[in-house]
């Protein structure tokens, strides 16, 4: 394993220019890359590599704001050995609306009052129409709330792979004049919740505290996400499973129908990995968890 570091800056605002800065720090096109859209430079190194902290040091001395993000990055035998996998996408063509809001209707009967963790959900999964463009040669995907898509060879695959802890239902697309329209796409449904995690993780912070303490967890993009579970907790697992914890911005007032609810992460076993590879699936992040003994 090894941790890269992204560091983000602004054209506009480095005097002179990125350039005279990242030259000084012997930081060329190996890893910086411009983003024309954001007009902003990205640069990406090892947590190790020495350019990392003169180029630091730079924008300190030179008061340049940059953002920084920090995440893991792992060998395929690290992957393969681990025993869950959290499946991360990516979002490289856009993001799909859906959930709530787009008619997916869900039981909140025994969901948090407060945030609206815990909501089941009861319908099909439709989609917003107007993002049918993200799919177009994509075998997975998932919604801007992590509902994770999956086309019907891929949905067939897994199903004939024995995977256990899975289940499908079908996707739909949201016109405004004309209805819903089936997809050939399946949503992938985890049958199992793994058991809250070990307060030994880390990376992760509770945005919006929630009396439930189940909901509003998020990423801090300085400190890599690492999430551990007991060995006891993990004896069990299923190929595909979900968190206890509910990750994102809620917005719940009672009103499924106006709401922005929250939602568990996927984690799964580096079979299910294999499958989606196989069919050629790309765009996802996969993060090992970690296994302690207490």
């Amino acid at each position: 394993m090894r941790t890269e570091v992204r560091l983000v800056i602004i054209n506009d605002r480095v005097p002179g220019g990125p350039q005279a800065v990242l030259g000084r720090a012997g930081c060329g096109p190996d890893v910086a890359v411009l983003d024309e859209v954001a007009d902003a430079t990205i640069i990406t190194l090892d947590e190790k590599d020495e350019r990392l902290t003169r180029l630091l040091a730079l924008f300190r001395d030179c008061g340049i704001r940059w953002s920084e993000r920090r995440e893991d990055r792992f060998t395929d035998e690290e992957l393969e050995a681990a025993r869950l996998l959290v499946a991360w996408y990516l979002h490289p063509n856009g993001r799909i609306f859906a959930g709530p809001q787009m008619g997916t209707t869900y039981d909140m009967s025994n969901a948090c009052q407060h945030c609206g963790a815990g909501a089941r959900q009861t319908s099909a999964m439709i989609i917003d129409a107007e993002n049918l463009n993200v799919l177009e040669g994509q075998h997975a995907a998932a919604s801007c709330y992590d509902d994770m898509l999956v086309d019907e060879k891929l949905a067939g695959a897994l199903a004939q792979s024995g995977a256990t802890g899975i289940s499908f239902r079908g996707v739909f697309a949201a016109f405004e004049k004309r209805g819903h329209f089936q997809l050939p796409w399946r949503q992938l449904c985890a049958t199992h919740t793994l058991p809250p995690m070990s307060p030994t993780s880390s990376g992760i912070e509770l945005s919006q505290p929630c009396p439930c303490r189940r909901s509003c967890f998020s990423g801090d993009d300085g400190i890599p996400i690492r999430l551990a579970y007991r060995a006891s907790d993990v004896a069990d697992i299923h190929d595909v499973n979900v968190t206890w914890e509910w990750y994102g911005y809620s917005k719940y007032n009672g009103d499924v129908s106006d709401s922005v609810l929250p939602h568990p992460l996927f984690l799964v076993t580096p079979k299910v990995r294999r499958i989606f590879l196989d069919a050629g699936v790309t765009g996802f992040d996969w993060l090992p968890i970690r296994v302690i003994d207490a």
